[in-house]
This record gives C-alpha cells, structure tokens and sequence, in this order.
C-alpha cells in the first residue's frame, strides 16, 4: 500500500501589522464599551475592564516593538 505524500503548500504570508491593529482596536472598543456600561463595569470588581485596557496596551507595545524591528 503505497500513499505518495503530497507536496506542502506555499506558506501563506500575512501582514502581522493589520492584525494587531484590529486586535488592538477591539481591544480598546471593549474598554470603552465597559467603561460606559455600569452593569458590565462593576461586575467582577473591574477585572473585564482591566482585561481590555490591558488588551489594547500590550497591542500598541507589540506594534511598536514590530515597528522597532522594521527599522532599517
């Protein structure tokens, strides 16, 4: 029983940078939505709305250390 493999496809390339940028922005609409919403604010002592805030800070970090990176 012989089961050839197939080759491997072509690695898919992706702008990295889009990525965070949507991850990020999400990020902080989520701050800003539980910021805004008592309900959701005061569940949980805040942990939702430390979660996101943390969230869109280490995004913008990792734009920048990407950013830093691409530096000629």
């Amino acid at each position: 029983m012989s089961n050839p493999l197939r080759p491997a496809p072509e690695p898919v390339q992706l702008d990295t940078r889009v990525i965070t940028r949507v991850g990020t922005a999400l990020f902080a609409l989520a701050a800003v939505v539980i910021a805004l919403v008592p309900s959701l604010r005061d569940q949980s002592d805040g942990l939702w709305l430390w979660t996101a805030i943390a969230g869109a800070v280490l995004g913008v970090l990792g734009q920048a250390v990407m950013a830093w990176q691409k530096a000629p």
